[in-house]
């Protein structure tokens, strides 16, 4: 996708009055502050787009450009260990990182990201912990997990 496209499709978000094509908005720049401002993905049927009966607009433009990419775009990473497609390369760096990992609780529960299982602890406290026969040093910085395969 192009920056005139990327920038198109952003001020789309901006509603239907800018929706003149490409040539409209050549030889334009963008302050900053436009970069800020709340955005509807261009997608029809999404439910971030202006149309659908619940819009929810995103954030900013970098968050759009992110749905958009998680959403709608092509998915070129894929994991080395589970073959599963992603589209940003961050979620990909992550995901290769944890894949095949178990963080467990005392009660038995696993949970395949430690924040899910830091939430649990949390949220029902007494008795929950991680579980011992890891090693948990410094659990809230450093969780050690187990490895599924």
């Amino acid at each position: 996708m192009s920056l005139s496209k990327t920038t198109q499709m952003h001020m789309w978000g901006h509603g239907s009055e800018f929706r003149k094509g490409a040539d409209s908005l050549k030889g334009t720049t963008q302050p900053a502050a436009i970069l800020r401002l709340p955005c509807f993905c261009c997608v029809e049927g999404c439910k971030n787009n202006i149309n659908h009966p619940r819009a929810k607009p995103l954030k900013d433009f970098r968050t759009l450009q992110t749905h958009y990419k998680r959403k709608h775009g092509s998915k070129p990473f894929s994991c080395g260990k589970c073959g599963k497609a992603l589209a940003v390369k961050g979620d990909w760096r992550t995901h290769e990182k944890n894949c095949g990992k178990l963080w467990y609780c005392t009660c038995g529960s696993d949970f395949k990201h430690k924040r899910s299982l830091k939430d649990h602890i949390k949220s029902f406290g007494h008795g929950h912990s991680p579980h011992a026969s890891l090693s948990f040093d410094g659990f809230e910085e450093d969780m050690e997990c187990v490895t599924t395969e």
